[in-house]
């Protein structure tokens, strides 16, 4: 009986080991090297140094932030423009998926001292 179970327990270790990972959380504090908005889209585009490949397949030190209100847009770019403009670094909250042109698709962000 003790046998059954600790085999029961094994494969479902072994199934639980085997499940894909999903990565999310910060960056590692980034310098804005530059950033604009995209066309008509208004995607805030933003390109840093110092960073990493945080999500498999995505391009290094570049991001795009998908805002889905004008008045998130307005203030995730205006809290970029100020850490740019103050020399301050910054980390982005990146998640699982690449976003368009294999960018990382970065959901919030914060600035460092």
């Amino acid at each position: 009986m003790f046998r059954r179970l600790m085999s029961y327990v094994f494969v479902a270790l072994l199934f639980a080991s085997a499940s894909p990972a999903f990565a999310a959380g910060w960056s590692q504090p980034l310098n804005i090297d530059r950033l604009m908005t995209e066309g008509t889209t208004d995607l805030i585009v933003i390109y840093t140094t110092g960073g990493a490949e945080y999500t498999t397949g995505c391009t290094i030190d570049a991001w795009i932030f998908e805002a889905d209100t004008d008045h998130r847009r307005n203030r995730v770019y205006s809290t970029l423009l100020a850490a740019f403009a103050g020399g301050k670094q910054v980390s982005l909250w990146y998640t699982d998926t690449c976003a368009s042109w294999s960018f990382h698709n970065a959901t919030s962000v914060r600035i460092h001292n």
